[in-house]
């Protein structure tokens, strides 16, 4: 191709160098439009600003939130939790649930409604009216109060105070049936009016057949009755619809010992105590299961275990004090039985066991003085067995039954019980027979029942002093 012929590069007229650009062709051009590196630092400081403003905003609105969450529902947990232990008969638990909300203003009101009624149910109805007191100054709802002042009236009043006030509670609250009747009946039972109860409870299961509470009731007094096979398939019953109710299982560990079934006993025993270890009646009951199977070790281990919880606990100390005697170790008997005698001087088995030890290891001053304890004691026992039997049928005199229960108490105290219950039927708006209950209660090792008979007995009382 000649020279002629070649094209000829493009030769376009440059531009004018703008401010901040040099002719140099590998320099880097910045358009008009775009800001300097000053500019830009400020546009991006103000952007970044926004966005710190817009991130606080959004976590303060996250913060009131979760503010909001907290404040209604950790006291709304506590109080579920409450009701839940309530329900199952766990009641310290469910007061420490109660007491937990009650701090909080969101649930205040309910959570010392709460506490009014595990103090009702179990059995403190001291305790029960001081909270309602509390919740009154409070301003909570009048209805509730009255609803809960009138169950304490039926479940704890004399004679039949209250108790014609159950029905229209009934209507007023239908939601809360279970709680008028368990009123009702827990009445019944504590008055010794079995039979009574058991028409309530069938009332009850009339209108709720598949209520567990209704349900454990019923099997606990068919128990009482002696009829235990019926006893057990509703515990069972209660237990299948219900695995939490502590009524129900408690029912049913008791009566597997009582029927002889031992070893399924001291199960259903060892599963109660790993949810409640400081249960003292339920850790006597698996020892003596143990004691009819003639698993001694264990039992002497576990009455050991009792009296870590209760050292002056009769039972235990009488239970181990026996075991002891049968192998011989005479001076730990002496050791266990003497820190009771100051409380069960009269007590005649206490005195014969303690007359054998000292006579096992030579003493026999002491010995005689506890076998003279121990005839005297038997002596006395005689003189009631005429007693009681020369007893009417009829409406016996109270100040007589009360002679017989205290003198049970003081000298054979395990005998006492169906003595103490008449007397109590018998005059059931005065706090005497109460307080003896409360007295055998202890000695039995049940302070749970033996508090819950204290506080009837404040609670009648003061019924009879404002009369």
């Amino acid at each position: 191709m000649s020279a002629r012929q070649r094209p000829k590069p493009s030769r376009r007229k440059s531009a004018a160098p703008r401010h901040g650009t040099s002719d140099n062709p590998t320099s880097i051009r910045v358009p008009a439009d775009v800001p300097s590196d000053e500019t830009a630092e400020s546009v991006h400081s103000g952007a970044a600003r926004k966005g710190h403003v817009r991130l606080i905003g959004m976590s303060l609105v996250l913060l009131a939130l979760v503010g909001i969450g907290v404040y209604w529902g950790v006291p709304t947990y506590w109080v579920y939790r409450g009701e839940v232990a309530l329900k199952a008969g766990r009641y310290a638990e469910a007061d420490r649930n109660f007491e937990l909300a009650e701090s909080w203003p969101a649930q205040r009101d309910s959570a010392i409604l709460g506490r009014v009624r595990v103090a009702r149910f179990s059995g403190e109805p001291t305790r029960a009216i001081a909270l309602l007191t509390t919740a009154r100054s409070r301003g909570v709802a009048s209805d509730q109060l009255e609803f809960e002042r009138t169950l304490l009236e039926i479940q704890c009043g004399g004679n039949d105070a209250g108790i014609d006030e159950a029905p229209a509670l009934l209507v007023r609250f239908p939601e809360r049936g279970s709680e008028i009747m368990e009123a009702v009946i827990n009445r019944d039972i504590r008055q010794g009016q079995n039979e009574r109860a058991l028409h309530h409870v069938n009332e009850w299961i009339e209108a709720a057949s598949e209520n567990p509470r209704a349900i454990a009731y019923k099997a606990e007094l068919l128990a009482t009755a002696g009829d235990m096979d019926a006893a057990e398939k509703l515990f069972r019953t209660a237990i299948r619809q219900d695995p939490a109710l502590r009524r129900a299982r408690h029912g049913l560990a008791k009566l597997m010992k009582y029927v002889g079934k031992y070893q399924e006993a001291v199960e259903q025993f060892d599963i109660e105590i790993a949810n409640e270890p400081d249960n003292i009646t339920l850790r006597l009951l698996r020892c003596d299961a143990l004691l009819q199977m003639q698993r001694s070790d264990e039992a002497i281990e576990g009455l050991r275990d009792v009296l870590e919880l209760d050292e002056l606990n009769f039972p235990a100390r009488h239970s181990l004090a026996s075991q002891l005697a049968k192998r011989g170790e005479h001076a730990q008997v002496i050791e266990v039985l003497t820190p009771l005698m100051n409380r069960f001087a009269d007590d005649a088995s206490l005195n014969y066991l303690l007359a054998s030890a000292y006579s096992e290891q030579g003493d026999a001053e002491r010995a005689d003085q506890h076998m003279q304890k121990h005839l005297d004691g038997r002596k006395r026992l005689d003189e009631l067995a005429m007693i009681t039997k020369s007893l009417s049928d009829g409406e016996p005199d109270q100040d007589a039954l009360l002679m017989i229960a205290r003198d049970y108490m003081k000298y054979q105290w395990d005998v006492a019980e169906p003595w103490i219950v008449r007397a109590i039927q018998n005059s059931p708006d005065t706090p005497d027979a109460f307080l003896v209950m409360a007295d055998f209660q202890r000695k039995k090792g049940d302070l749970e029942q033996a508090s819950q008979y204290v506080q009837a007995a404040r609670q009648v009382g003061g019924q009879a002093s404002r009369k």
